[in-house]
């Protein structure tokens, strides 16, 4: 009957039929009724204003991470908001009893309950759905009786993986002047939720709304007991990490590349690509010292073009001959961070491990000189602090895994994720921190005389090897430090919580 009249619509707007026809795709793909998928669309086109615009975009990446079926919301959401959730998982909306009879008849595919009944001390919402839903609390503020809202929350959290609240932050808002300015600052929420037996995993802000994305929201990440005891276990002497170091003329930073790992506790295994520095000499130095070895690649002597395949393969076979519980992959001029502060990054894979996870995601910040001042034996992590998020070639950083006793598969995605069979990505992504280029003159060296003169052109034809292609001559390397944001771990922790965890919002992220 409804594709009838879709038929009869194309004849009659004939050009315009191919629109409609995109409209009724795109519908089809969000619901399994094009009438409510249209109804989505149409209501998220003509609303201008998103509040929280990160927020149901997160809660729909936490559920394909944690392996949810549902997502649990406590709010009013929009069609912006819902249109994150639609074929990806069941929504059930608790909602004011008022709301309930437009939610059932605007969103039909989801589920509308009464908070007055649903929210009661003894949980209507069977046991089964609560282990498998995530769960959004927006406007924790908005609620006259908070106490009894947290008590409420705290029992749906005795089951389901994991949590996310959010409040207006009192103090970023009253600056701002705006008329509402919430119930608590970061800080007090922070005790309020500790206090309350909460095991809070993450806190900071969030894009209030999508006009300027201010962030002047809270945003907490709430984990349930049993995955947040597992983040006070003690990491067992006997759990070994290598880390795979591909490396070329890094004779600046090897030194304090290499030891960012073993003064973790990681052993340190480098491919040296034949450099024309003393990159081969001081690693080869740190090997009687260290929990460190090096080897040439390829072993015959240096090759024409840099071969990243053969390489990547060469670590896909020593992932199969070396005893380790976990293998991360790394370059000379990467600093990989665990997601908690004060944690290693050792310590952290322990802990996934221990969670059921099998495998690491990161988000990248890239570093970039703001001078020409940095000499070779400088600690790269603590002199250069003007960032970015890197606009990512590949959408996946999977540069951490489990040995799992079986093959790995790293070359058809250029090393950027790790296939195997039975991989979990945990939830929550790594950091992974990247120093190209120290200076005008480094990068001008690495980029135009070390680099694009020896990409392989056949992987360059597979599309790899691509990342300085926008790269020419005069190109300025040394930025100006009022274009990137100043790395401060605790506040870049709290204002890009969302970014750093999930990667969602980073391409707003950008200097111009």
């Amino acid at each position: 009957m409804l594709s009838n009249r879709y038929s009869k619509l194309r004849k009659f707007l004939g050009p315009l039929s191919r629109r409609i026809s995109r409209i009724v795709g795109t519908a089809q793909n969000i619901s399994h009724s094009p009438r409510h998928g249209l109804r989505l669309l149409f209501n998220s086109w003509s609303t201008q204003i998103q509040s929280q615009p990160d927020v149901y975009a997160f809660a729909a990446y936490l559920a394909e991470r944690f392996g949810c079926s549902h997502v649990i919301t406590i709010d009013r959401p929009s069609a912006k908001d819902l249109i994150h959730l639609h074929r990806k998982v069941e929504v059930i909306g608790i909602v004011p009893g008022a709301d309930l009879h437009f939610y059932a008849h605007q969103y039909g595919f989801a589920t509308w309950l009464d908070e007055s009944v649903n929210l009661a001390d003894t949980l209507v919402l069977p046991e089964a759905v609560r282990k498998r839903a995530v769960v959004i609390c927006k406007n924790l503020d908005q609620f006259g009786n908070h106490e009894s809202q947290l008590s409420k929350l705290k029992i749906l959290l005795d089951q389901a993986p994991v949590c996310i609240l959010t409040c207006s932050d009192r103090d970023l808002n009253r600056a701002g002047g705006s008329a509402r300015t919430g119930r608590w600052n970061l800080i007090e929420l922070e005790q309020t939720l500790r206090s309350k037996g909460f095991r809070l995993e993450f806190i900071g802000w969030t894009a209030s709304d999508s006009v300027n994305y201010e962030k002047k929201t809270i945003l907490a990440v709430i984990t349930n007991d049993a995955s947040a005891n597992q983040i006070r276990e003690t990491t067992s002497v006997d759990f070994r990490v290598v880390a795979f170091m591909a490396a070329y003329n890094e004779e600046d930073i090897i030194v304090q590349s290499i030891k960012k790992w073993t003064d973790q506790g990681i052993s340190v295994h480098i491919l040296e690509n034949w450099s024309t520095d003393a990159t081969y000499d001081l690693a080869k130095d740190l090997e009687s010292r260290l929990p460190v070895t090096v080897e040439r690649f390829p072993k015959d002597g240096p090759s024409k073009y840099f071969d990243w395949g053969a390489m990547l393969k060469r670590m896909e076979t020593l992932s199969r001959e070396i005893e380790a519980d976990w293998f991360i992959r790394r370059g000379a001029d990467e600093v990989l961070v665990s997601p908690w502060r004060g944690v290693s990054y050792r310590d952290a894979l322990y802990l996934v491990d221990q969670a059921g996870f099998n495998c690491v995601d990161h988000a990248i910040v890239e570093f970039y000189p703001v001078d020409d001042e940095f000499e070779t034996g400088m600690d790269h992590e603590t002199y250069f602090r003007h960032f970015d998020f890197k606009n990512l070639s590949h959408p996946n950083q999977r540069k951490a895994w489990k040995n799992c006793s079986q093959p790995i598969s790293t070359i058809a995605s250029a090393g950027h994720d790790v296939l195997f069979e039975g991989r979990r990505v945990y939830p929550f992504k790594f950091l992974l921190k990247h120093y190209s280029f120290r200076s005008q003159k480094h990068g001008e060296k690495k980029v135009f005389r070390e680099r694009k003169a020896r990409w392989n052109p056949e992987e360059r034809a597979r599309g790899w090897h691509i990342h300085y292609d926008s790269m020419q001559e005069g190109h300025r390397f040394v930025q100006s430090p009022t274009e990137k944001a100043i790395f401060d771990e605790d506040l870049f922790n709290k204002t890009y919580l969302v970014e750093r965890l999930s990667g969602i919002g980073t391409n707003r992220q950008k200097a111009d």
